[in-house]
């Protein structure tokens, strides 16, 4: 009697440890399908080319994303349905990195932003992506002291900028658009972007990308790094408030209810909550032309 009923314990144990691991292996080999393009993508921050039913979620920061691509680029749908996760995705950028070899680790990626720049330093850049550009054409370009522009650079796993080494001279640089979409009562912000297959060629004959193949996407924005702060009390001091938050920023609070200023420390702790990081994986699949 008494070996019948170790004899229950052992195989409910075994049948317990067989449902976890093909509980986990299902959980594993999850794969995000790319749906193939069949009518042309606009990368303008609408996602009106984009099915739901395509969709992945990442519950932290309460995002959906989503692929399609062609023989040429891959384009990217990332929605945020909450705008106090966007943390300090104005001035840190979003990246997307790819990785060829099966791991949640960093190698190249690509860094989408929108930055401020003096005519002179969009001419430099214009004639990067395009070539030399003609005297007229700097000369309407230098009838505005400034402007915004989407940029999307290649990063190495450190940050550093690759985009001169590996884009000089192409018009098939890296797009992205970002806009705020009503959605019922709720506002999202949807970011599209697209990336030619083949931009990490220069660096790596494994980096280029192909239809049919599986590869890891790596997602990442947000937190402090000094060039964020830099760019964050910079912000404040042009603005010259206390408080107040950005379409993309965060809000940034000196002082405390009774008028008395923040001390350092507490104001990088206060900068850190409002600002997380966020950082996740997916195994996503190129999709093939039927």
């Amino acid at each position: 009697m008494r070996s019948q009923m170790i004899m229950k314990v052992v195989l409910m144990s075994l049948l317990m440890v067989a449902v976890s691991l093909n509980g986990f292996a299902k959980k594993k080999d999850k794969v995000i399908e790319s749906s193939w393009m069949t009518t042309q993508v606009q990368v303008d921050g609408v996602n009106q080319e984009w099915s739901e039913d395509t969709f992945g979620h990442y519950k932290k920061a309460e995002t959906d994303y989503a692929f399609i691509n062609s023989d040429n680029y891959l384009y990217v749908l990332f929605v945020f349905k909450n705008r106090r996760h966007l943390s300090s995705i104005r001035h840190s950028g979003f990246t997307i990195w790819v990785n060829t070899e099966g791991k949640n680790a960093k190698v190249y990626g690509i860094n989408f932003k929108e930055k401020e720049m003096t005519a002179d330093e969009l001419i430099a850049r214009l004639e990067e992506e395009q070539g030399p550009l003609q005297d007229f054409q700097k000369g309407q370009l230098k009838q505005r002291k400034s402007y915004f522009i989407y940029t999307g650079d290649v990063v190495d796993k450190k940050g550093n900028i690759l985009t001169k080494d590996t884009l000089e001279g192409k018009k098939e640089w890296p797009a992205f658009r970002s806009k705020p979409v009503k959605v019922g009562e709720t506002l999202h912000i949807v970011h599209e972007f697209r990336i030619p297959l083949n931009i990490l060629r220069e660096l790596s004959a494994d980096y280029v990308l192909e239809p049919g193949q599986s590869v890891k996407i790596g997602f990442e924005w947000g937190g402090l790094s000094d060039e964020v702060i830099d760019a964050l009390v910079a912000e404040q001091a042009a603005r010259g408030v206390r408080a107040r938050e950005g379409a993309h920023g965060v809000a940034i609070n000196e002082e405390v209810s009774d008028g008395t200023r923040r001390d350092p420390r507490e104001q990088m702790a206060y900068l850190r909550k409002q600002a997380p990081k966020f950082t996740f994986w997916v195994d996503m699949k190129l999709a093939e032309e039927k």
